[in-house]
């Protein structure tokens, strides 16, 4: 039985941490890295809920600095620098929302905005994409028969904070609403400094707003039983995606996926299978997670996903799958950019700039770029589509049956599992695994049974299909108390028994 949930789950190695004060040390040794199945988490945040609910409601300021400073311990425990580098850039976008809320001429106003968006995409480009970018020009250089003047960067040694995309946009949202004025600028600061630091979504999301979040911390809590009941849920079959599921499924991708000349044409075909299953898991168990937790705080975070493989179109797709972040690129950069108001071309530009945006908002390598120019022309196909069937009635009606919805979402499914070949740093790799997929070769079978890998798969077909149909939003709130607590206890209990002794790091937390 593995013992991932009850023990330290895999934590990264870590030969970056370092601190000249013994107590952040002492932190990290406590809690070695930000992974919420982790009997290091459970225990943090078991005294975080017991202090938090332990003060009187009417210091409700006292809960907010509480969990403002649960935050930063939970992310200094990781890496105590970059824990203040966050909170010091939280506290100038703190100052620059303030003083574009007093500012009352528009070069002023657009100056400060300019210089906190400024600030956050600095920070992040410097962690995030120096080392690529410079490769790059080192490379570029070199062909043109120049000396760069300096060496290239190990992109393995290059130390990435965990979350620092979700964060940055978080950031850069707030300072534009502020600017639009949709929002007015927070006040108080321990607020503040919570909208940005609050641990549940501080690494991986969901990306939260500003609006939507520093409301909620001016509501008194309330202990509400029924809230718990749904936050334990939430957490307890976010800990059985990941665990049963996602860490399952990696056993069957990951070594193909790193070394895809050594394995089949069929092998290959079903660990593309197994990790489109892995990745929907992995991050939709950590949402549930964050959510969960949230919940539990009297906090509500955003949905992220709802069933996205059963999208009949990429475009339905991207309303399902990462919610937070595809409304914000729609909202922020797709119709700043012109949206669908211009001609056919600039919306169709519009798209792939978009997406190609959130190509590169996932990493600094030539596979996450190509994952968005995919998704970009996908939304662009599916577009024209659209528009082609408008005057066809026949070709629609056909494709509103029961028989075309399936091969719609059967289509869907395919064309975003071989996108997420891309999705990854190496981009040879993902080449070489496009080269076994189309033609046919020899090579060695999947390390595990295909037997399990079909029955993951539909086993999380028919849970969708029956929240899908409604089914069990009938059936649930009829299920007595007792066999909730029993069906909730078997997930964890097949969680412990089917996670491998030595999980994987949350795909989402390097972005």
């Amino acid at each position: 039985m593995s013992l991932s949930l009850l023990a330290s789950a895999a934590p990264p190695a870590d030969p970056t941490f370092h601190s000249g004060f013994a107590y952040f040390r002492w932190l990290h040794e406590l809690l070695p890295a930000p992974f919420f199945h982790t009997q290091a988490f459970l225990t943090f945040f078991a005294l975080i809920l017991v202090a938090y609910w332990s003060i009187p409601r009417r210091f409700q300021m006292t809960r907010v600095w509480l969990l403002v400073v649960a935050s930063f311990h939970f992310y200094a425990a990781w890496s105590a620098e970059l824990a203040f580098l966050v909170t010091g850039t939280t506290l100038a976008d703190y100052l620059f929302g303030r003083l574009m809320g007093h500012a009352t001429r528009s070069w002023f106003r657009k100056l400060l905005l300019y210089c906190s968006v400024g600030m956050n995409l600095g920070i992040l480009c410097y962690f995030k994409y120096r080392g690529f970018f410079l490769n790059e020009l080192y490379d570029g250089m070199r062909q043109l028969g120049m000396n760069p003047g300096f060496a290239k960067v190990s992109l393995e040694n290059v130390f990435i904070p965990f979350g620092i995309s979700f964060y940055t946009f978080e950031a850069i949202s707030y300072a534009v609403d502020v600017y639009k004025r949709k929002i007015e600028p927070e006040k108080s600061l321990p607020r503040f400094l919570l909208f940005i630091l609050f641990f549940p979504h501080l690494v991986a999301g969901p990306i939260v707003r500003a609006g939507d979040f520093l409301t909620q911390t001016r509501r008194p809590k309330r202990w509400n039983w029924v809230r718990a009941q749904v936050g334990v849920q939430l957490f307890l079959v976010g800990a059985f995606k990941k665990m049963a599921i996602a860490d399952r499924m990696a056993m069957f991708c990951d070594p193909v996926f790193q070394s895809p000349d050594s394995y089949s044409s069929v092998a290959v075909w079903f660990a593309v299978l197994a990790y489109a299953v892995r990745i929907y898991c992995d991050f939709s168990g950590y949402s549930d997670m964050a959510v969960g937790a949230a919940h539990l705080l009297g906090y509500k975070l955003t949905n992220n996903f709802n069933m996205p493989y059963l999208a009949a179109n990429v475009t339905d797709f991207w309303r399902r799958w990462h919610i937070s972040l595809s409304s914000w690129l729609r909202d922020y950069v797709f119709i700043p950019l012109g949206g669908s108001r211009g001609s056919r071309w600039l919306t169709y530009r519009n798209l792939v700039l978009t997406f190609l945006i959130g190509g590169l908002w996932h990493g600094a390598a030539w596979g996450y770029i190509l994952w968005g120019l995919a998704h970009g022309l996908l939304q662009v196909v599916h577009k024209w589509f659209k528009e082609y069937s408008e005057d066809k009635p026949r070709l629609v009606a056909f494709l509103e049956t029961s028989f075309g919805t399936g091969l719609r979402v059967l289509l869907t499914f395919v064309c975003v599992s071989l996108c997420w070949v891309l999705f990854q740093p190496e981009l040879g790799k993902a080449l070489a695994v496009f080269e076994k997929l189309f033609y046919v070769q020899r090579g060695l079978a999947l390390p595990l049974s295909n037997r399990s890998l079909w029955a993951t798969v539909i086993f999380l077909f028919l849970c969708q299909l029956l929240v899908r149909s409604g089914v069990w939003a009938k059936l649930y709130p009829r299920l007595p108390a007792p066999v909730l607590g029993v069906g909730y206890a078997a997930c964890l209990c097949v969680a412990l028994i089917l996670a491998p002794d030595s999980g994987t790091t949350f795909i989402y937390f390097q972005f």
